[in-house]
């Protein structure tokens, strides 16, 4: 259940616009939170809003399959050509099961499951291998998995490749929101609502498509084939965007209701497509809150993604232009800064989040700079630090909102409604609600601006979460004591097949090169490498990695060679151990530029070896400082 979009969209507007004073000064003081053990929680609640079959015994031990029979919706009033693509068997039925759940309710949107997609591929480009430290990779990729299946089964398209029509949206919003029970029991009609060259909503097409992208990005390495075929969709969608353009609001109108404006969401799609290598580099630029004529003013959201635009780019190409822009839009939105908590709007977290992606960006890994504190202080808010003693991230802590609105998670006893206040029945971890906004916040079940969670709330959240671990640091190993205490998550649920993972890094059989001079550190290190697998040096490296709980990111000032930094990403993390690793099992698997073999060569010796992977990992742990590389000069 949902206030009405658009009204909220211009309240939030005009609150942005008369004032950029932040709002709810925090009486408690910030402290460090264990931002890696939130971020792989809040992936939880993707599992908490999954939708159709494959449930049942999956991450959650209270929820279980629903809606099965969305395998056969009516097809309903579609035109003869169009129904022969998608009903080709003509029994008037089409499979549209799975996805997930947009929010407490039911309904599934094409156009928030897109957003989530993209937000959650973003939070992993931003912060490459932050999930990976995070001991939640896999979960990750099981996440991209179901909603990027979902929004494939939904785009109907015909012998040419060309889409034919969608199904963006199921289930009647009215409908839905008159039933307050869980999913699993649930039996009501659920029509399909279809998109259409002559009916279309081209921000729908192009958020499903930045859906998408993000998806291809975090299989491009794991997954290439299902990289390509999300990537082939994501092409189809932005074609067919752009060439049928619309407004279509049927199903959406009153939840979602999009304006006539697509362009930002196109932007976006072109952004990850040249990330990707399957497009050219944008020419957009922004300035100043408008981008050629057309103005935004607003926050990175469901229906406004301009500024996760210039934030992918910024990262992509490090133009200024685009770090500008995001300076200039989170002045615009009251900027952030420590002692106070900025937050307006219906679910504030969200878009609180929303601006802690922009001073994480500004920031440029500066954990030390204003606009990383300021950041930092808005998540610890959320995660607790606040006068309500709340964590607005539901199990993570000691206290949260337990007056939910989520059917799911708070079905209530003997017909109890959202009304009568129940108290969830189950944590539902990894959920973050809207918390408070200028005006206070209150734990009740029919307040769902303070206490419903959304698929775009997660999604936001992943992205400033993310930052806030790579940034600052967390021991992943703690969520492993959380979940074995937490009767509603099956600690034991193997989100991968490990039989379908890349081949394991063979033994390693030569000797590294020896040293001219000789160290303990180097003699001890040549011991282990010599005496066990490869793989063992990997797992050996993953598992000592986050003692430290930091990074170490390149320095300013164009230094062409940072040793350590062997993916290039400009960060001395475990992944660039890893790398190595790979590389030396296999040199026809994995490759390295030749600016990352200068980079990975740190042991003191010539040619890169598993030494230079552990010296590495050592300057992950803090035994090394990354100043100190390569060691022959020290």
């Amino acid at each position: 259940m949902k206030f009405t979009k658009k009204i909220a969209a211009a309240a939030m507007s005009s609150v942005i616009a008369v004032s950029s004073v932040p709002a709810a000064v925090m009486n408690a003081s910030a402290a460090d939170h264990n931002y890696m053990e939130a971020l792989a929680m809040s992936l939880y609640f993707f599992d908490s809003n999954a939708c159709g079959s494959g449930i049942t015994g999956g991450p959650l031990t209270w929820r279980g399959d629903c809606h099965t029979y969305d395998a056969e919706a009516s097809v309903g009033s579609l035109s003869g050509s169009l129904k022969s693509v998608v009903d080709p068997d003509g029994d008037g039925k089409i499979d549209v099961s799975g996805g997930w759940h947009d929010a407490g309710d039911h309904i599934k949107f094409n156009l928030t499951i897109g957003f989530a997609l993209s937000s959650l591929g973003m939070s992993e480009y931003f912060n490459e291998g932050v999930y990976e430290k995070a001991n939640a990779r896999d979960h990750l990729e099981y996440e991209m998995r179901w909603g990027a299946d979902y929004l494939m089964k939904t785009t109907f398209l015909d012998d040419s490749g060309n889409v034919a029509a969608i199904a963006h949206v199921v289930a009647d919003g009215g409908a839905d929101h008159a039933i307050w029970t869980s999913p699993e029991v649930q039996t009501y009609d659920r029509p399909v609502y279809w998109l259409t060259a002559s009916s279309n909503n081209s921000a729908v097409c192009g958020e499903m498509a930045s859906g998408l992208l993000g998806a291809a990005y975090v299989f491009k390495d794991s997954d290439p084939s299902y990289s390509a075929e999300c990537i082939k969709y994501a092409k189809a969608l932005i074609d067919f965007g752009t060439k049928h353009t619309g407004n279509e609001t049927g199903g959406i109108g009153g939840f979602y209701g999009t304006d006539s404006m697509y362009q930002d969401e196109m932007a976006l799609a072109s952004a990850w497509l040249y990330i990707l290598g399957e497009g050219s580099k944008p020419t957009l630029t922004p300035n100043s809150g408008q981008y050629n004529g057309i103005y935004d003013y607003y926050l990175y959201s469901w229906d406004k993604v301009w500024q996760g635009y210039a934030a992918l780019m910024y990262k992509a190409t490090g133009d200024s232009v685009f770090a500008s822009e995001l300076q200039f839009e989170l002045n615009n939105q009251g900027g952030l800064s420590e002692g106070t908590y900025n937050a307006n709007g219906w679910g504030a977290s969200r878009y609180n989040c929303a601006k802690q992606m922009n001073a994480y960006l500004i920031a440029d890994g500066n954990a030390d700079s204003s606009y990383a504190k300021g950041a930092k202080y808005q998540m610890d808010y959320i995660l607790g630090d606040n006068s309500y003693n709340y964590s607005f991230l539901l199990g993570f802590g000691d206290k949260w909102p337990t007056h939910i609105h989520h059917r799911a998670a708070n079905p209530g006893e003997n017909g109890q409604t959202s009304a009568a206040n129940p108290e969830a029945k189950y944590t539902n971890y990894g959920m973050l609600v809207g918390g408070p906004d200028s005006g206070g916040y209150e734990d009740h079940a029919d307040r769902y601006q303070y206490t419903e969670g959304a698929l775009d709330y997660n999604g936001c959240f992943a992205i400033a979460c993310a930052f806030a671990a790579n940034m600052y640091g967390g021991d992943s190993s703690e969520f492993d004591s959380v979940k074995a205490s937490a009767s509603e998550i099956n600690e034991n649920f193997k989100f991968a097949d490990d039989s379908a993972k890349p081949d394991p890094v063979p033994e390693t059989t030569t000797a590294p090169p020896e040293t001219t001079e000789s160290t303990t550190t180097t003699e001890t290190t040549t011991e282990i490498i010599t005496t066990t697998e490869t793989t063992a040096v990997t797992e050996a490296v993953t598992t000592t990695q986050g003692q430290s709980g930091e990074t170490t990111t390149a320095p300013s000032g164009g230094t062409s060679v940072y040793y350590g930094d062997a993916n290039c990403d400009g960060i001395i993390s475990v992944a660039d151990a890893t790398l190595i690793l790979q590389y030396c099992g296999n040199k026809d698997k994995y490759s390295i530029t030749e600016q990352g073999k200068i980079n990975a060569d740190v042991d003191g010796t010539a040619g890169i070896s598993a030494v230079d992977a552990l010296i590495i990992q050592q300057v992950d742990a803090g035994i090394y400082k990354a100043e100190e590389l390569p060691l022959n000069n020290n």
